[in-house]
């Protein structure tokens, strides 16, 4: 794509943004800020040529600050369109496009700076010096550290007090393209910093995310005490009082720090600015009360929090635990109710800032109400009223998880509409949607029909399609790209290398303790783990990485013995230049995790899988597809 990365200050021809090679494009050269950004989308040469629903997450940037909106898309022909509203605050546009799973790649992005009075200011060029040298590749796009560098250079031309600001950024950038003029740079401005008679707090902090940087821990942490003993009800010795907090796990204890942090730095929570400093402790309350039943303390957090969307938030979280432990349900489904009908109330609300328009925030409660719904007709099981789960669920229905499928063929079924039943649990299940427990219902409802042909054939034939279509869509992502060598200890002590396992499928999943996404993957990993026990030919390998405590493998086999799980774990070595990277992890490239690997038996990643699938049973059917595959390839090599 041709972006409008080189616009002049004065003149801009409109020509040049209307080649046909653009897939985007802007309906005026600079948009001004302040005012609707039109533009348009032809997916033709993309991967999403011939998809109907595709859907636009917008990125608006005020120099480094980031807000998202979905704006509706409108086609016309095979050509998209839509419009930003924007503030004239706004520096920055930046488009992102998906189809369901699959994305419009294009490694340098869809954006365009916003003009003010004609002219691109300065802001703008940091907005694009941010997004190319910090955040590209979490935006899916290619980083470009040479151009991030020239628009950070731009900036400061045009505004030398936008420097100051930006200087942290700036700096990392000159590091990155070259270790050595880059180290020269920041020792030049830390010198600075420690010329200053009186250095303000954030020229302390940046001097301590340099030394960072640098790699001088020692002198990182001794800068942040300096800050904390310059500036003790700073920004920093803020944050650090606010995530003691958060850390607690008794509520009582989070509620005792929190009063003396409101003492400490002299909170009037009268005034709005202040109470939005603490605004998202409350929920934490809230919800830590309320999950621990102590309901007087509930209802008092829950009465300050005054946004209706906040608060049907903290009300639906506390009812999804006490739904999932089947716990004080009359109570839980009192304030599930209440989460939905503050949400319907919030539609009549002006709208937040950031929050988009009205559309986009009618949107997003919308999206909210769908979730508490969910959330409410289990509680309504729980209490008996199937029928009226039923109502619910089927509210819920068009952004159903696989569980919500699941739940909502059990409400069909204990509410008597069997014929229901029996024929959602059918479409589910030859989507690829289902579930074990789906399964053995469908086998109860189809005994009631008497029909003569056997469960298990009429069960084979339902999932034949949705077992294709899997093996279909991993087809058109398999790859073939060398396995990094590796030799890793695992938990007994054992070294397991790679090289060891040649002839064999191997499956790598990349984990943490942490990591939330990649703990709800474990019981379908358990799952496929005990499916392909008794086959000599496909080994799981758990590499446990990015864990940084000094207690670490502890950690590990605590969690490993406490979860009961069966897996062979590896413990990922730090790298010995860098103690921030892990070996394995970076060798093969990993953004994040859970990120799971396929190998052939010749050594060759056939497939990467990022992030969790949502349910036990949709692990099992994608790492099937997978398995087999690679499996194919390295018996047609021998």
């Amino acid at each position: 794509m041709k972006c409008f990365k080189k616009l002049t200050f004065v003149l801009f021809l409109a020509a040049s943004i209307s080649a046909s090679a653009q897939n985007v494009k802007f309906m005026e050269a600079a948009p001004a800020a302040g005012k609707p950004v039109k533009f348009s989308y032809d997916p033709k040469g993309t991967k999403l040529e011939g998809k109907d629903d595709i859907t636009c997450l917008v990125y608006t940037f005020a120099s480094t600050q980031l807000s998202t909106t979905v704006p509706k898309l409108v086609k016309d022909g095979s050509v998209f369109s839509s419009e930003i509203p924007t503030t004239d605050s706004t520096s920055m546009v930046v488009l992102m496009f998906k189809s369901g799973d699959v994305a419009d790649d294009n490694p340098q992005g869809y954006y365009v700076k916003l003009s003010k009075g004609g002219v691109i200011p300065a802001s703008a060029y940091v907005s694009e010096g941010y997004l190319l040298g910090s955040i590209a590749t979490y935006l899916g796009m290619k980083a470009d550290d040479q151009k991030a560098l020239a628009s950070y250079e731009k900036s400061f031309e045009i505004d030398p007090a936008s420097k100051d600001k930006s200087i942290y950024n700036y700096l990392a950038v000159k590091y990155k393209i070259d270790a050595v003029s880059g180290t020269q740079s920041i020792n030049d401005y830390l010198s600075l910093i420690s010329k200053k008679s009186l250095p303000a707090e954030i020229d302390l902090m940046t001097a301590s995310n340099l030394y960072m940087l640098l790699k001088k821990k020692s002198e990182a942490d001794s800068m942040k005490n300096i800050v904390v003993s310059k500036y003790p009800t700073g920004t920093y010795a803020f944050s650090l009082d606010y995530s003691a907090i958060a850390s607690q796990k008794d509520p009582a204890a989070m509620e005792e720090k929190l009063l003396a942090l409101v003492k400490k730095y002299g909170l009037d929570l009268d005034k709005e600015a202040d109470m939005k400093k603490i605004s998202y402790v409350y929920n934490m309350m809230v919800t830590n009360y309320g999950q621990t039943k102590n309901i007087s303390k509930f209802e008092e957090y829950a009465s300050k929090i005054k946004d209706k969307s906040s608060l049907a938030a903290a009300y639906n979280s506390v009812a999804w635990i006490l739904a999932e432990r089947n716990e004080e349900v009359a109570f839980a489904a009192g304030i599930s109710k209440k989460s939905l009908d503050l949400v319907e109330a919030a539609k009549a609300d002006a709208v937040p800032a950031n929050a988009g328009s009205k559309a986009q925030y009618i949107q997003v409660l919308n999206r909210n109400y769908i979730m508490y719904a969910d959330t409410y007709a289990l509680l309504l099981h729980h209490l008996g009223k199937d029928k009226e789960a039923v109502i619910y669920q089927e509210k819920a229905i068009d952004a159903m998880d696989i569980p919500g499928n699941e739940r909502y063929v059990m409400y069909l079924d204990l509410a008597g509409d069997k014929e229901k039943a029996f024929t959602v649990a059918s479409k589910f299940l030859k989507e690829g949607q289902g579930t074990d427990a789906m399964r053995e219902r469908l086998k109860s409802l189809y005994a009631g029909k008497k029909l003569k042909e056997p469960y298990a054939v009429f069960l084979a034939n339902l999932e034949k399609e949705a077992k294709a279509k899997e093996q279909a869509e991993w087809a058109k992502k398999m790859i073939s790209v060398p396995a990094p060598a590796f030799s890793l200890v695992n938990l007994k002590g054992e070294t397991v290398s790679l090289a060891s396992l040649k002839g064999k499928v191997v499956i790598l999943d990349y984990w943490a303790t942490w990591c939330g996404p990649c703990v709800a993957s474990f019981p379908g990993m358990q799952k496929a783990v005990n499916k392909y026990a008794s086959n000599p030919n496909v080994v799981f390998l758990f590499i446990n990485t990015s864990q940084r405590e000094t207690n670490r493998e502890e950690l590990v086999k605590k969690f490993m013995a406490d979860t009961k799980y069966t897996f062979n774990v590896l413990l990922d070595t730090k790298n010995k230049e860098n103690p921030n990277l892990f070996d394995v992890i970076t060798a093969y490239k990993v953004e994040g995790i859970p990120t799971k690997f396929v190998i052939d038996g010749d050594g060759v990643i056939r497939f990467k899988a990022v992030g969790f699938s949502g349910s036990a049973d949709a692990v099992v059917t994608e790492l099937d597809a997978m398995i087999s595959m690679a499996s194919a390839k390295s018996a047609g090599s021998k």
